[in-house]
């Protein structure tokens, strides 16, 4: 819009005297506005770049609670954040998940940002709960799959719940394990899911290495033999009840508990839990043990009866011999 003169307002007429100054008015509303924007533009420039170089920089780092597994150092060492990292530009989605990966036992990394530039980490430690045999060794596992440790050596007294499955079981440190065959993941998954739903705590062993004949050991005193995977949860309701009545008459005993028939329950009593491993080998072994004996017993009854046979005859000659002599004289 052309500025006019005094004078050239002055020759206009009213009406276009008074268009000519609301747009001389709105011109320069747009122009404050105009330059207010720029103002903040400019403001908001410099802010970003001290923001970036000066301002809010890490000032200092420490760890509240490092956990049990970890110290501080190697918890600062794994989250890589240093001081003088600037907190705007660092990313500490990806400081969290790099310090949860590199140490496994860490369950989830706390990270407090305070406008000093203070920095803290506060660990929840994970809880180990599994322990299964790998290609190269043994891992440890949390009780969502993930491994938290791989060893060449079998912990001992570990007091975790053992895993035997008849494939193999992949394992890395800060991943999920991986079986080797599908059907074995989704049968320990179902048993997993068998066991909260019957709320049957102190499970110490799952042994799934023969998908129809299934063990559970519970509390490292009772062996439980399922059988086959159908109504997992309702043998384990089954089973928490028969413990339950052995317990009120001994609560140390140790022995087996057999649910692989439906609706009925067998408790054996053992001196030790290890022989339950060869109570299915019993039944066969005395079987045959039945078997040689009556082979031995029949042999030997056949001998006797031929013996028995032979001796009659051998004493029937003779018999007959003395029975001819007589005969012989009497006629002479």
């Amino acid at each position: 819009m052309k500025k006019l003169t005094a004078r050239q307002v002055a020759a206009l007429s009213p009406e276009a005297r008074e268009r000519y100054e609301k747009k001389l008015k709105t011109v320069k509303r747009n122009r404050r506005i105009l330059t207010g924007i720029i103002a903040a533009v400019a403001v908001a420039a410099v802010f970003a770049v001290l923001s970036v170089t000066v301002l809010f920089n890490v000032s200092e780092i420490k760890v509240a609670k490092a956990g049990t597994h970890y110290n501080a150092e190697q918890i600062l060492d794994a989250a890589g954040v240093e001081v003088g990292d600037n907190m705007i530009m660092t990313n500490w989605d990806k400081v969290k998940s790099k310090a949860e990966e590199k140490l496994p036992y860490i369950l989830s990394l706390e990270i407090k940002k305070s406008i000093g530039g203070k920095v803290t980490f506060t660990v929840k430690d994970d809880k180990a709960a599994l322990l299964f045999k790998t290609a190269d060794g043994y891992a440890i596992a949390d009780s969502n799959g993930k491994t938290l440790e791989v060893m060449k050596n079998k912990p001992k007294n570990s007091g975790l719940m053992i895993l035997t499955v008849k494939n193999q079981i992949h394992a890395k440190p800060g991943e999920t394990i991986t079986f080797a065959d599908e059907n074995e993941k989704t049968l320990y998954d179902n048993i997993c899911a068998a066991i909260k739903g019957a709320d049957m705590k102190n499970i110490t062993g799952i042994d799934i290495s023969d998908s129809k004949n299934i063990y559970l050991e519970y509390q490292s005193r009772y062996r439980l033999y399922l059988g086959d995977d159908s109504d997992i949860e309702y043998k384990l309701k089954e089973a928490k009840k028969v413990i339950a009545q052995e317990d009120e008459n001994d609560p140390k005993q140790i022995g087996e508990i057999n649910l692989s028939i439906p609706k009925k329950v067998y408790v054996e009593p053992l001196e030790t839990l290890e022989k339950t491993t060869a109570a299915a080998a019993k039944p066969a072994a005395a079987e045959e043990k039945t078997t040689q004996a009556e082979e031995e017993t029949t042999q030997s009854d056949e001998s006797d009866s031929e013996e028995n046979m032979t001796e009659p005859e051998e004493e029937t000659e003779p018999e007959e011999e003395n029975t001819t002599a007589e005969d012989t004289a009497e006629e002479e």
